[in-house]
This record gives C-alpha cells, structure tokens and sequence, in this order.
C-alpha cells in the first residue's frame, strides 16, 4: 500500500475525529443549564492548569458585575449609598415590623402601627438595605419623581411582605403628593415578585396571588368571589351559608379553601429575600442566564453569563508554548504534549462557551422580535410558537434552539424570572380564551367543550375538543354540567 497515502487518510481521520469531539463538547455546554455550566466550568478550571480566569459576582438587581476592575458598571450600590447619605438621621428598624396575626382566620386590623411609632418617616428607608433589590426592581417601572414614594412604600412593607392598611394616606401626608401617585406606584409594586407582595391585608395579598394565576391562564374565579366577598365567613368555614347566599354547592367552597390553603401564602414574604430573584427559603435562588431589558429603542437582550465568567489562556502557558517553539527551552515529548494538549482543550472550552452564548444571543433577540407583545402586554400578548418557527427564522436546527433554551430563565423587563420555555407555550393563548370565554357564558346556559372548540376556531385558534377539554381540566373549570349546577339551590 501507498504509505503517503495512509498517511493521508490517516490524517483526514483524524481530523474528522477531532472535529466531531469539538462538536460534541459544543452541543453539550450549548446545552447545560446555568447551574450545571457553572460546576462544569469550575471543574474544567481546577483539572486544566492552561485554562485560568475568575467568575465575578454579579449585582442580583442588575446583572452586571459588582467586582470586575474594568467594564463595571452596576451603580445600584452607589444608588443606595447616595439614597442613605441623603437620608434623615433617625432611628431604624432593619428587621421590618411583625406585628401581623399568622392565622389565615385573623382579618381585622392588619394595618395598625405600634404606639410608640410616632414618626411615619421611620418607616422609610428603615429597610433599605433589607428591600434595595425590591426598591431598585421598582425604581425601575417609574418615573423619577415617584422615587420618594416608592422608597416610602418598600420603607413600610413589614417582614411578611405586607403594607398597612392606611399607607395611601399615610403617604399622601408624609409626602405632600396626591393619593393617585401613590395608588399608581402602590399598584406596580404590586406586580413584582413575590406574588401578592404590598398588599393592604391578608385578603388582598390572596387577590393578587389570584390575579398572578389569572394572568397566566389559570384562573379560579370562585376563589377570586370566596375571598373579595366572603373572606371573613370562608376563614371560619361557614361553607353552608356563603352557598345558599351566593346558591353553590358547600362542597365547591370546601375545594375552593383547599385550592387557596395549598397554594396561596397569606403572606407573600414568607421568606422571600427582595434582595434576591424571587424565591422563597429552602429553594435556591433562580439565576436568569437571560436578561431583557427595555432601552429607548424597545428590548434588548442581554447573556448575562458572558458578564460572570472571564476565562482566558494562561500566560504562562503560552510563553512556554512559544519558546518550546524557538527552541529556547528543552522539554521532554510528555512534557511538549502536556502543553500542547491543555492548551488544546482550553482553547476548544472557549471556542464552545463563544458559540453557546452566541446562539442564545440570537434566539433572544428572535423572541423579543417574534414575541414583543408578551414582553410589552404579558400573557395575553403571547403568540403560538415552536422552537422550529425560531430557528428557520434565524437559521437554526430546531434542535439547536432547544438545547440554546432548555432548562434556562430569562428576567423579563417587569421584574419576573421566568423559564424560556413560557415564550414556547402554545396552549396560554388558548387557555386564556378559554377561561375568558366561560367567564363571560350565560350561567344558565354554560358551552359545552364542543361549542368553546367551535368559537376558538372563529378566533383563529384552530384546536380538537379533546384539547379543549384538556385545557379547561388544567386552569381548574369545571365541566358545563358542573357549571350549571352551581346554580342549583342548595337544600336547607
């Protein structure tokens, strides 16, 4: 045999064979989470001595990094020692208030401040540092000229999250602004995590934890209507007579209570750190690998792993590699190998992290363009979307985009971390119809799953009843039968 042309195929092997070993270590760290990235790279870190470099803190507000010499640029710390060398020298509480009743059955006077409270301005700022992370999120939703009111209200929250009950007009006196500025920044406060945080009372921090699920296409109106007119009497369980007052079933408000008992939190804190991504204690904090954020020219999106991670060739590897080559060093063929070998694999580790975050970077500016009237309006704005739409759209397998998604988050302008996999939810858009079409039947006369599935298809949404029925099962509405039977007077 032509040893040349061994050789050749030899080489050609070889190169096919290394080729596919950079593939396939480019799907995988395409494809890990944020956390499983992070323990891979530390690992690759401590085994490879050619690959070197730092993973900074970033801020938990604005993902940028708080210890990075160069290129910093959070001044959410500057913000805060600016807010506090302007603050009035009085006494503070740093812990918050807990003068709250931790029964679900304690409704009354959820908003009275201690005697000895007698200045309100005590109340601001008290809890900078507790709710910066809450405060700056807020900031952020408003006009500069609401900062003071938003600083009084994150000031007044105690550590369950809730506000008084008289903290407009509170405001309104301390501050010298009208009551509807207030009420506008009390209400976007209202919209952060976690859910039902700012709230007045227990019954009202519920509401808003319902009016979440609402949003996100699973409504429970009865719930909504037990607690909005009925709380006082669903807390001590008189389910026969807010049935015959409003002719239910007392077993449907028994599974109601039970809905809000195992799913609602009647103090939305509960835990919760403002200075943190959203999560209550004992689940790790959500880290977005995504954020989008709004500019002036609409959303932008934002690879936040790119800011933590500084990995780099050792320098001092390379100068060996160089003088191994002039010849100014002797080394033995292991030794030569080494070097060759870490370099190698370090070069070929960044070469996958550049094109991972190149492709995650693609596919979010993909969805903030296919999906702007989610980012802008929520739920309700979502379009049907499949990974597939996205990647002939960008020019991507589709399986690429599942691997550049799976498993990752995305911190959306309003402050909400959220799974890449709620941009793909095709079934909201129906579920959210769904819902609103049942909220709006004549009672007497409820649709069937036939009928909703006739009147999805004259808005577009081209679905089989079976679907329907499924849909309808999971955002908790009962069947038509059952509807109408609500109903039904309820025997004395």
């Amino acid at each position: 045999m032509d040893q040349s042309l061994y050789t050749s195929n030899d080489l050609l092997i070889q190169r096919t064979q290394k080729l596919s070993l950079n593939q396939i270590q480019a799907v995988r760290v395409l494809q890990y989470p944020g956390q499983e990235l992070q323990a891979y790279l530390a690992n690759a870190l401590a085994e490879n001595p050619a690959l070197e470099g730092e993973e900074w803190e970033l801020c938990p507000i604005c993902h940028f990094p708080l210890n990075a010499a160069a290129g910093e640029r959070c001044d959410c710390a500057a913000n805060a020692r600016q807010k506090d060398e302007r603050a009035p020298d009085i006494d503070m509480a740093p812990e918050g208030r807990d003068d709250w009743d931790s029964s679900l059955h304690s409704v009354s006077s959820a908003g009275s401040f201690d005697e000895n409270d007698e200045d309100p301005l005590s109340r601001v700022s008290g809890r900078a540092e507790y709710g910066a992370g809450l405060l700056v999120a807020l900031r952020s939703m408003l006009p500069g000229e609401d900062a003071p009111i938003a600083e009084y209200l994150v000031g007044s929250l105690n550590s369950q999250g809730l506000l008084p009950q008289d903290i407009v007009e509170d405001a309104v006196t301390v501050l010298g602004v009208p009551p509807q500025r207030v009420e506008n920044v009390l209400k976007a406060m209202q919209t952060l995590d976690p859910p039902g945080i700012g709230a007045r009372t227990i019954a009202e921090a519920l509401l808003l934890q319902l009016e979440r699920l609402r949003e996100a296409g699973q409504p429970r109106p009865l719930a909504e209507q037990l607690i909005r007119d009925h709380f006082e009497d669903l807390a001590a369980k008189h389910f026969r007579e807010i049935a015959r007052e409003i002719g239910i079933a007392p077993r449907l408000i028994e599974i109601e209570l039970n809905f809000i008992s195992q799913k609602l939190h009647p103090f939305p804190a509960h835990g919760f750190d403002p200075d943190l991504s959203g999560v209550a204690t004992g689940a790790p904090p959500v880290r977005p690998d995504v954020v989008i954020r709004r500019t002036a020219n609409g959303f932008e999106a934002d690879i936040v792993e790119q800011r933590r991670w500084d990995l780099r060739i050792s320098d001092s590897y390379r100068e060996v590699r160089q003088l191994m080559k002039k010849g100014e060093i002797s080394a033995t063929k292991n030794e030569r190998e080494h070097i060759q070998r870490s370099i190698e694999e370090a070069n070929n580790l960044l070469s996958a992290l550049r094109q991972r975050w190149h492709t995650m970077q693609r596919v979010a500016d993909a969805l903030i363009q296919m999906q702007y009237d989610y980012l802008e309006n929520g739920p309700s704005g979502l379009k049907p979307l499949t990974r597939k739409d996205v990647g002939d759209m960008i020019g991507l397998h589709e399986s690429t985009v599942s691997r550049a998604t799976d498993g990752k988050f995305v911190l959306l302008p309003n402050g909400k971390t959220v799974p890449f996999d709620d941009f793909f939810n095709e079934s909201l858009q129906v579920k959210e119809a769904i819902a609103h079409l049942i909220e709006n039947e004549d009672p007497h006369h409820p649709y069937s799953d036939e009928q909703l599935t006739v009147m999805l298809r004259q808005q577009g949404m081209d679905v089989a009843r079976r679907t329907v029925a499924k849909y309808r099962e999971e955002i908790n509405i009962l069947p038509s039968r059952l509807r109408r039977n609500r109903l039904a007077p309820v025997p004395c």
